[in-house]
């Protein structure tokens, strides 16, 4: 597969350490995980997005971290470069403001960076509309080639919660007792959710056997989502059958910060 060139390029943590390189060395890693790949020898990278909180949603912050079940492996942390103003109620949230975001490199680069770093492993996000996920991928020529895994579907099917249920990321951290502090920052919360990930694959296998990255797809259910709306498209129209549901397609919210 063509992937993006990566750049030399500078990113800009929200710690006020000043601009770092970003270090394109290649991990050691295994072969590109794949649904059959025990999960002892798979490699993750939980990673978490902030956004303007304006449709069309755009990053304002990438964290991530790339572990194995063993522990963490890599860290990548960067600020977002962006003109576009940043809804209040999302800024309140995430606290990052426009003055913050000077000097950080355009997603145009961090995209492909990021996408480097997490070569050959599976993603994972607590995401239950896997928003994040479709903010990485959102206009690329091919879809995302990893596994995708979402901790908030997991966490429903591990600790047997109703249905209809999306806990979040605070909540799973503390009903599974991790030592993990989320806080709407990015690389934080990415670090709360590989935490959260390496405890409930470890319930999974006790309690539902889980072996391979295959158990933990079959395993997550997740909505459709209707995203028309964020692409510049009319929502396509379907003819439904009298009494017929409409299904389990979600309308993007208007308000979605991250």
């Amino acid at each position: 597969m063509n992937r993006p060139l990566v750049k030399d390029l500078m990113l800009k943590p929200r710690s006020g350490r000043g601009l770092v390189p970003f270090q394109r060395g290649r991990l050691p890693q295994p072969a590109p995980v794949v649904p059959e790949t025990p999960l002892r020898e798979a490699q993750f990278v939980a990673f978490d997005i902030e956004t303007t909180g304006n449709t069309p949603f755009l990053v304002i912050e990438i964290g991530a971290e790339r572990f194995e079940l063993e522990g963490s492996l890599s860290l990548f942390d960067t600020l977002v470069k962006t003109g576009a103003p940043i809804n209040p109620y999302a800024r309140r949230r995430h606290l990052i403001s426009p003055d913050m975001l000077r000097g950080a490199p355009g997603f145009a680069d961090v995209r492909p960076a990021f996408l480097h770093f997490a070569e050959g492993a599976a993603l994972v996000e607590h995401s239950h509309d896997a928003f994040d996920s479709y903010l990485i991928g959102r206009g690329l020529k091919q879809k995302l080639e990893h596994p995708i895994l979402d901790t908030s579907a997991l966490a429903r099917a591990v600790l047997e919660l109703p249905a209809g249920q999306t806990p979040g990321l605070a909540r799973v951290v503390e009903m599974l007792g991790v030592e993990a502090s989320p806080a709407h920052a990015a690389l934080s919360d990415a670090q709360a959710t590989a935490a959260v990930f390496r405890r409930l694959v470890l319930l999974g296998h006790e309690r539902l056997g889980w072996r391979t990255v295959g158990d933990l797809l079959q395993a997550q259910v997740r909505p459709v989502v209707d995203r028309s709306a964020l692409e510049g498209r009319a929502k396509p129209r379907r003819r439904r059958r009298s009494g017929e549901m409409s299904g389990r397609e979600i309308p993007a919210a208007p308000t979605r910060t991250a």
